[in-house]
């Protein structure tokens, strides 16, 4: 009975403890948006939308398949071209290879805390309609 709790405990203490990026770079990650914009903005993301907002202004986006997400800004007077997110590699990810190994690298892989936003803050420029 013991060699079984033995076991358990090793499982669940790899499984719990050895996903880095998920532990450390875990939740949404926020979006920095400034512009020169004289009037409210409503901002859509894939995780909420934000209206009446002055600029700059933070938002979060969700983690999982963040390459080619749109951050949509819009206004009663001014147009604005689409936010388009690029990924890049969390950092945490190569702690957890090193020190977790294979189990708590998948944890990552499932919990997509493997990637995050390439850029965290863009300037728009608004046009006239």
């Amino acid at each position: 009975m013991k060699y079984i709790y033995r076991i358990v405990t090793l499982v669940l203490s790899t499984v719990l403890l050895s996903s880095c990026a998920t532990i450390f770079a875990g939740g949404s990650p926020k979006i920095l948006i400034e512009g020169n914009v004289d009037e409210p903005v409503t901002i859509t993301t894939d995780k909420q939308v934000y209206n009446n907002v002055s600029l700059p202004a933070i938002v979060e986006v969700k983690r999982h398949a963040i390459d080619g997400k749109r951050i949509h800004i819009e206004s009663e007077h001014y147009k604005f071209n689409d936010i388009v997110l690029q990924k890049k590699l969390e950092g945490w990810t190569w702690g957890n290879i090193f020190i977790g190994g294979v189990p708590g690298w998948l944890i990552d892989m499932g919990t997509n805390c493997v990637s995050k936003p390439r850029k965290i803050q863009y300037d728009v420029t608004p046009q006239p309609k």
